[in-house]
């Protein structure tokens, strides 16, 4: 079970980077969330496939970015992403697991905008 703060550790980001300055994690958290949107549109049905590359360069980009705003378990999907194409599973074994991260993608999307919104 993902707990709420594997979903979105809003402390994370501040703390990493010694930094409470909101206007500076306001752009982290925005740069964040226009990224996974950009990501959404590309793997939500009905999207066209993309190549096992494309896959591994958008989980690396989105792993690292949902490792740094505090988004532990969507990072840990991606990065498991990673490794299927590095590995060359089969496309059936990639397409369960975007349809994970979808589903968790949208999760953490919505904590994320909540937590953009209330400006904390």
């Amino acid at each position: 079970m993902t707990t709420e703060k594997a979903v979105f550790d809003s402390s994370h980001l501040p703390h990493s980077l010694e930094l409470d300055d909101w206007e500076v994690l306001a752009d982290f958290y925005g740069t964040f969330l226009q990224q996974l949107d950009a990501l959404l549109l590309l793997i939500e049905p009905p999207s066209l496939p993309m190549s096992l590359d494309e896959q591994r360069h958008h989980a690396h980009k989105l792993g690292s970015s949902c490792r740094t705003v505090g988004a532990h378990a969507l990072a840990s999907l991606f990065e498991s992403l990673e490794a299927l194409c590095r590995d060359a599973a089969t496309e059936e074994t990639r397409e369960q697991l975007l349809a994970n991260i979808v589903t968790l993608a949208k999760t953490t999307r919505g904590r994320v905008a909540s937590h953009l919104a209330a400006g904390a």
